[in-house]
């Protein structure tokens, strides 16, 4: 086990970016713990086969995947990938114009996320959309990827840098940044599934309890994460004085290492400071999830799955509040239970042949576009790396 190192004086001065862990230089000891990545990943495949499981149990496998896969005219007259069973019949198809502007509405839905994290940075470095853009690239395609939410350390070790092509951003604002966003979306999608969910009448919702429950989980969890971090911004020595109490009750040394990583958040969030920061980061979150949405609808739509917007939003919600729980590599599993979660409510039958298409294509789709962005944000990386390592020294050229 490593050893915890003890938290800095509460009015101490922050720690120099050049001690933070960043790419390139040595990770805390615990980070390079082989036995816990083992754990980690054993974990995440484990909880990827209980909701792989819990999804796939009703499922028409037989149905899905006994067939062939041809391009031709959908019923409405539309060119469609098809899935024809051995009999002949259309078990599924996916309308290819559809397909295409979903790609394309990806694209928007990287770049809203890339421009909305802009905004909580720029208090601490001016750092170029480009550069922007590659970490988030591979950041984004960590997160879903890694089992456990690891990914969500890469965008920060990419910004803390000082390598590259822009000015570093200490470890923390980055830590800090990432924990915001995390926190504002599970709060405006927790009120989102609450507001969709006034759409559906009583006796149908209360044959759905997991969903009510899971909304009203989620809402608790990030409001408390919120409140918990904007009263140590505004009330810093109490609240992490009353921290060490309460959780020292429990474990001392447990107490130290969550103030330290709550001091580290809280010295990433001095963009709530600033009414500017806060109204293009909280603007630029309600247009992203609400493209994520219309989204989702659409993909929907070009299966032949015909539901109201809402029931997209309940959808997309209900992921995202599933996220809350610890997932498997690639979200396999999980992303598919969550997704077809609340589908009775609005009348879609989550076992039948297109709906599971819908969801599985989803997926994949999702997954390849992260995939892609990933894989050129890291070739976009080492060319500048590379370009950085010429410049410092010419006799490489």
């Amino acid at each position: 086990m490593s050893e915890i190192q003890p938290v800095a004086p509460l009015d101490a001065a922050p720690e120099p970016v050049a001690s933070l862990p960043i790419w390139g230089k040595p990770l805390p000891p615990v980070a390079a713990n082989r036995h816990a990545i083992w754990l980690r990943w054993t974990a995440g495949l484990a909880l990827g086969v209980l909701f792989t499981w819990l999804s796939s149990r009703n499922w028409p496998l037989g149905q899905l995947f006994d067939g062939h896969l041809s391009v031709g005219q959908s019923f409405a007259g539309d060119t469609a990938l098809l899935m024809t069973s051995a009999a002949g019949a259309v078990v599924w198809s996916l309308d290819l114009a559809v397909l295409a502007t979903y790609v394309m509405m990806l694209a928007i839905i990287h770049w809203l996320r890339v421009l909305r994290w802009r905004p909580l940075l720029e208090p601490y470095a001016q750092v170029p959309v480009r550069a922007l853009n590659r970490a988030g690239a591979i950041g984004f395609m960590a997160v879903f990827l890694l089992p456990l939410r690891l990914g969500e350390f890469v965008r920060p070790l990419l910004l803390a840098r000082d390598n590259v092509d822009h000015e570093p951003v200490p470890f923390g604002a980055g830590l800090g940044s990432i924990a915001l966003e995390r926190i504002m979306d599970g709060l405006l999608v927790a009120a989102l599934l609450f507001v969709v969910l006034f759409e559906v009448h009583p006796a149908t919702l209360a044959r759905y309890p997991e969903v009510r429950v899971g909304a009203w989980v989620a809402l608790l969890v990030f409001a408390l994460a919120l409140g918990g971090l904007l009263a140590t911004l505004v009330a810093r020595a109490f609240t992490l004085r009353w921290t060490r109490k309460i959780i020292g009750i429990i474990s001392l040394p447990l107490a130290e290492k969550v103030i330290g990583l709550v001091t580290a958040f809280v010295d990433g969030l001095k963009a709530l400071q600033s009414p500017l920061h806060a109204a293009q980061f909280v603007g630029l979150t309600v247009v992203y999830w609400g493209v994520n949405g219309l989204g989702i609808w659409l993909f929907a739509r070009g299966f032949g799955i015909q539901m109201p917007v809402v029931a997209a939003y309940a959808m997309m919600s209900c992921v995202v509040v599933g996220m809350m729980v610890p997932n498997g590599p690639a979200n396999a599993g999980t992303f598919w239970y969550c997704l077809l979660l609340p589908a009775g409510l609005y009348g879609v039958n989550d076992h039948a042949p297109r709906t599971v298409a819908f969801a599985l294509g989803l997926w994949f789709v999702q997954t390849v576009q992260l995939a892609v962005f990933g894989l050129w944000g890291s070739w976009a990386d080492a060319r500048v790396l590379a370009r950085m390592r010429e410049e410092d020294d010419p006799e490489l050229d």
